[in-house]
């Protein structure tokens, strides 16, 4: 094993100092000169027409410089795969409550917001679609007539609300289930979930006299989302510039930029910068939540706890547009993850995603898979119970113990021989008994105390993403990344492995992303950033490295063999003598400059394990549930931060938590209901248990330092183990998110 000294140490993050103290620059807090701020008019009707529509007071106020409705942007529509968005709806139809009609930019958001009450709009109403039941009933009106014209759609044929059903399978479930010695069905149900970042989104946009445009957004994918920009604006990609700026959180949601658009063509009108800050309130009721579902499971187990079929079902309405939703080309809401950690012979999973009259919804951190298996791993408890059988011991009995026993998916294509390089040791069991021990789980119960378990595995995604390593003469280190990071420590990992490879202070490396007139980058999400970017940063360091050597052995006559990199200088271990890199890039004339890229695919050969176990204790008099402690167990790769490793967990489970117990938005005939952070809520320092950690780190996983990643693992988990555990705890179940007191309530009451 080869021994490394900043890999895997705990560094303090490059950009740690600039939020702390306030000196970070995000997208809102950026101001041109002369800037205008827009505000939208949004549809107060789940389904209808715009019949008239009059702008001519609201022009007229004093402080209004431009008014676009749908007619100015006829035939525009946005979407990450699924382009069914219009920019302004009111050309076409309202499909949801929030839907864009209007738009003002006047002098401040104050006036614009007059304006928007001064516009005149009549509206027929048409039949609305609240639930994916209603989108899909036999004669239901279909909300997109016209989908098979869509960008980027698979053609249906025939209109139909369903835009695309997903299924997966193998075995036989007739036979599976004649072999059950016991057969039991179950519908969980989760709601719409928000990602609550602090930074709502927000976009400035200016035009320069060549045409060029300037852009900053809140995006966690700038370059990928450049190329949608410049087709909407009709300019070339090259004429359209995004803008460095920190991403105040993300978690999914911020893939956006049709807001950025409007404001192109409003500035393109006033000729001025144009701003517009999304207000929490639009956030929360138009912004892509997570997906409600409704999943129906039919399970068999044999007695000895032998599973013997899984039957699953789910329907995701996915609001009025797919142009946010992860798509069922690449998978859909609902697939294997519920049971790919166990051995299960026979299997079938169908999902089914529908366009309804509710707020579209989109990515938010372990898409579907949350409510997946909340669904799932609840099931597995309620089985467990049937049979007299600790829940433990079920997933014991059941959990894969080897990489042959996958069936394949299309992530993970685990590597079955084990001789192999890249061959995995399955560490499941492991795992699962090392959770079981750090969280107490096998203490004595007291009366209304329950603990509950659940287990999950995930994948790495793949794809480009580029870095660099600049060496200047006077010593400094600069790195470039491809990444916006929202808040997930990508340019720290980058400082380390610079750091590591050429012998520096990973404190002395200034991380300077590139904006979108560098490399293309995927962008930020599927737990990528650690596969991806340990490869490019190890390539640009080695690029470096070895430029560094060439040109010491040539200006001092050395063997480039017998070079070593250390506190910042190249040393030549025969005479150890030594010079500083930043001398010999002065000797160089100009830096010297390392370059990596990668593009990964986006299967694997690795998969890695989490296990969260949860204690609770329960009021039975009220059905309060208190939280009394919250394991996370990982098992992975190689840890490149151990403090950045351990924050992707806590900050995961947090909110996790939050999705459990409190996090809501309610719907009432397409309307959200409590469209604010004073009713929407999220956990704070008072809601957070007895926390406990631990990290089964391995030298099997991706790239050069052997890595896996963590971002979305932690987040899953906690719905279906705290439910697990309230069942322990009082013997009632809740199969409907979130787990109220009002919920236990009820189930406690209706055992009479």
């Amino acid at each position: 094993m080869i021994q490394r000294s900043v890999i895997g140490s705990r560094v303090r993050r490059t950009d740690g100092r600039e939020k702390v103290t306030g000196a970070a620059e995000y997208a809102v807090d950026v101001m041109p000169e002369g800037t205008l701020w827009c505000r939208f008019l949004r549809s107060p009707l789940p389904h209808a027409r715009v019949s008239r529509i009059d702008v001519g007071a609201a022009r007229s106020l004093p402080g209004v410089h431009a008014i676009l409705t749908g007619s100015d942007v006829e035939g525009l529509r946005h979407g990450n795969m699924f382009v069914d968005e219009p920019l302004l709806a009111s050309w076409d139809r309202l499909r949801f409550i929030g839907d864009k009609v209007a738009v003002v930019a006047a002098d401040d958001a104050d006036i614009a917001e007059r304006a928007l009450a001064l516009i005149e709009v009549e509206y027929e109403e048409l039949p609305a679609l609240l639930t994916t039941q209603d989108a899909i009933a036999a004669g239901a009106p279909v909300l997109h007539p016209d989908f098979d014209t869509y960008r980027g759609v698979p053609e249906l044929g025939e209109p139909s609300n369903e835009y695309g059903a997903t299924s997966h399978g193998w075995g036989d479930l007739e036979q599976g289930f004649a072999e059950a010695d016991v057969v039991i069905e179950r519908t969980y149900q989760t709601p719409r979930m928000h990602q609550a970042y602090l930074e709502a989104h927000s976009s400035t946009v200016m035009i320069d006299t060549n045409g060029k445009v300037d852009v900053w957004t809140s995006t966690q994918a700038p370059t990928a989302r450049r190329v949608h920009m410049a087709r909407l604006m009709d300019v070339a990609r090259e004429d359209v510039h995004i803008n460095f700026a920190q991403v105040g959180g993300a978690f999914g949601g911020k893939f956006d930029v049709s807001a950025a658009v409007v404001c192109y063509f409003l500035a393109k009108v006033t000729g001025r910068p144009v701003k517009y800050v999304m207000d929490y309130s639009e956030e929360l009721s138009a912004m892509n939540p997570r997906h409600a579902s409704e999943i129906r499971i039919k399970a068999g187990v044999k007695r000895d706890g032998t599973l013997t079929a899984w039957d699953a079902e789910g329907w995701f309405p996915t609001g009025g547009y797919a142009a946010y939703a992860p798509v069922p080309v690449l998978g859909g809401l609902l697939g294997t993850t519920m049971v790919n950690s166990y051995r299960i012979p026979s299997v079938r999973i169908v999902g089914h995603q529908a366009y309804t009259n509710t707020v579209p919804g989109g990515y938010f951190r372990g898409p579907g898979i949350i409510q997946a298996l909340f669904a799932s791993e609840s099931h597995l408890d309620v089985l467990a119970t049937e049979i007299s059988m600790d829940p433990l011991d079920l997933r014991l009995t059941n959990a894969i113990t080897s990489a042959d026993q996958v069936v394949d998916h299309g992530a993970w294509k685990p590597q079955s021989s084990p001789g192999a390089e890249d061959h995995q040791r399955v560490r499941l069991t492991e795992t699962l008994h090392r959770a079981a021990e750090v969280s107490g789980y096998h203490d004595p119960r007291p009366d209304n105390v329950g603990y509950g378990i659940a287990v999950h595995e995930a994948t790495d995604t793949g794809f480009d993403t580029h870095a660099a390593v600049n060496i200047h003469e006077d010593g400094t280190i600069v790195a470039n990344m491809s990444v916006f990071d929202p808040g997930v420590g990508t340019g720290t990992m980058l400082a380390q492995i610079i750091a590591e490879e050429l012998g520096v202070d990973p404190e002395g490396v200034q991380v300077v992303p590139w904006d979108t007139r560098g490399p293309r980058d995927w962008g930020v999400g599927g737990q990528r950033g650690a596969r991806t970017m340990t490869q490019a940063a190890f390539d640009a360091s080695i690029n470096a490295r070895d430029s560094i050597g060439r040109l010491a052995a040539e200006y001092f006559g050395w063997a480039e063999e017998r070079l070593r990199f250390a506190n910042g200088k190249v040393v030549h271990e025969p005479t150890g003598e030594s010079v500083a890199l930043g001398e010999i890039a002065g000797r160089n004339g100009e830096p010297v400059v390392g370059r990596g890229s990668t593009d990964e695919p986006r299967d694997t050969a690795y998969v890695s394990f989490a296990v969260h176990v949860a204690k609770v204790e329960v009021d039975p008099e009220t059905g309060e549930v208190n939280l009394v402690k919250y394991t996370a167990t990982h098992e992975t790769g190689r840890v490149v931060n151990l403090t950045n490793f351990e924050g992707q967990i806590e900050g995961g489970s947090i909110q996790g938590i939050g999705q459990a117990m409190t996090e809501e938005l309610r719907l009432e005939d397409g309307r959200v209901t409590n469209p604010t952070l004073a009713d929407y809520k999220i956990p704070n320092i008072r809601d957070i248990p007895e926390f406990e950690m631990a990290i089964l780190d391995s030298d099997v996983g991706n790239g050069p330092y052997k890595v896996r990643g963590v971002g979305d693992m932690p987040i899953v988990l906690a719905p279906a183990a705290i439910a697990n555990a309230i069942a322990d705890a009082i013997g009632v179940r809740v199969t409907v998110l979130p787990l109220t007191a009002e919920k236990v309530y009820r189930e406690l009451r209706s055992l009479g």
